[in-house]
């Protein structure tokens, strides 16, 4: 069963022309064929050379009407191209490059981009938040470095430290415990010391 018998054909072409303002103006021009009484529809190379016809008398139009062109068109960039096509399969690209969506520039552009690897994004480092470190005094007696360990190894005088720090009360000889100045020995002496001058109403002895 054949299909109904065309009784005409249309042809059209368009193309884009610079005016002499300096825009572009879209001219087509069409023909249309009538089949009446042929006794067969025209074949593929009867309708190209039909096209190349028209194509030739439209660039002659263009011309006697003052038209320069046809209008170039600049080739936009990669992610103008992205942004418009979206493209994920080089099949694709072929595609629109064959219905002059795209330049050969373009098209080149956006295979190498889809033959390209995404890049790895590593994600960014965590800054370390500073730690304040609390003052030599302040901090636990383990925590100390034993480089800042200033004491002799012989205890001295309770008097001697009274003197030379400058003691006055047990939490004074804590300190200078602390900065790792007196010797643990030397520390359980002002303790006692101390702890003698609170439980009696006399002064503490500073001879001792």
């Amino acid at each position: 069963m054949t299909g109904p018998k065309r009784r005409e054909v249309e042809l059209s072409v368009e193309r884009e022309f610079l005016d002499p303002s300096g825009g572009t103006r879209a001219v087509r021009l069409s023909a249309r064929f009538d089949l009446e009484g042929a006794r067969a529809s025209p074949t593929s190379e009867e309708l190209g050379d039909a096209i190349r016809t028209l194509e030739r008398e439209l660039g002659e139009a263009a011309t006697r009407a003052g038209l320069t062109g046809p209008a170039a068109r600049r080739d936009r960039e990669l992610g103008e191209l992205v942004d418009t096509y979206r493209p994920r399969q080089v099949e694709l690209v072929d595609a629109l490059e064959s219905d002059g969506e795209l330049t050969e520039r373009e098209a080149a552009l956006l295979r190498a981009s889809l033959a390209a690897p995404l890049p790895r994004r590593e994600p960014a480092p965590a800054e370390p938040v500073p730690r304040e470190e609390p003052p030599l005094t302040d901090r636990p007696l383990a925590a100390m470095p034993l480089a800042n360990d200033r004491t002799p190894a012989t205890p001295r005088p309770v008097a001697e430290l009274l003197s030379t720090y400058h003691i006055e009360s047990l939490r004074q000889a804590g300190a200078v415990r602390a900065r790792r100045q007196i010797s643990f020995e030397e520390y359980m002496a002002l303790k006692r010391h101390f702890a003698v001058g609170e439980g009696s109403d006399a002064p503490p002895d500073r001879g001792r």
